[in-house]
């Protein structure tokens, strides 16, 4: 059996994150809404003893995150709105690897390499291996770990907007990178609670979606 690649050394001077500082500040609401969310009531297998499933949020049998076509009467998956926020399915520019893959070579395919990154505009990500069996779930999975590890950076792009640098590692082995914008987390989490558990309409006063 050929050796996993699934490793890739961390080092804190090659961390996209060396030597970056915070360029705006979370307001109050959006603190509570990521904490909440990924952090406090993580989806994630146990990575929470007050964890939420796609069901308490307000998701039927039908929110499988990896599922076939549209039936004809029209039932309303989740997938299908989320990939209105972002696709995950997209390969040149979300990650998720395998035994198969090299993390070196899939952060250098997307622009993740270490150090200081030169395009803190395009959303994408390398995620290694998690338990989760759905790309959003990984995803989920890893930026749980930056943010209840103090491990992100918040920055603005050339368009002044609100985007948020990841990078998970266990102490050994860099385990994802994530570039993302705020926006784009606080709409995937407004798609999901659609009982609204987090009370995000009173927060952003939207009617249900």
């Amino acid at each position: 059996m050929a050796k996993s690649t699934q490793t890739y050394p961390y080092k804190i001077t090659d961390s996209i994150l060396y030597n970056l500082t915070d360029e705006y500040e979370l307001s109050i609401s959006e603190y509570f809404i990521l904490y909440s969310f990924f952090v406090t009531y993580s989806c994630c297998g146990k990575q929470s003893g007050k964890k939420r499933t796609f069901k308490e949020y307000g998701w039927d049998k039908f929110a499988r995150l990896n599922f076939g076509k549209i039936e004809a009467d029209k039932t309303i998956y989740l997938k299908d709105n989320l990939n209105e926020i972002i696709n995950l399915d997209d390969r040149t520019h979300f990650i998720f690897t395998t035994d198969n893959d090299d993390v070196r070579q899939c952060f250098q395919q997307i622009n993740l390499c270490d150090g200081q990154l030169s395009d803190i505009h395009t959303e994408r990500a390398v995620i290694t291996r998690t338990s989760e069996s759905s790309r959003y779930l990984k995803l989920f999975y890893r930026i749980r770990d930056g943010f209840a590890h103090g491990k992100f950076v918040l920055k603005l792009n050339d368009d002044n907007e609100k985007m948020i640098i990841i990078q998970d590692d266990d102490g050994h082995n860099v385990t994802g990178r994530i570039v993302i914008k705020l926006n784009t987390l606080i709409e995937m989490i407004k798609i999901i609670d659609k009982n609204n558990l987090l009370k995000w309409r009173e927060i952003y006063g939207q009617a249900n979606q």
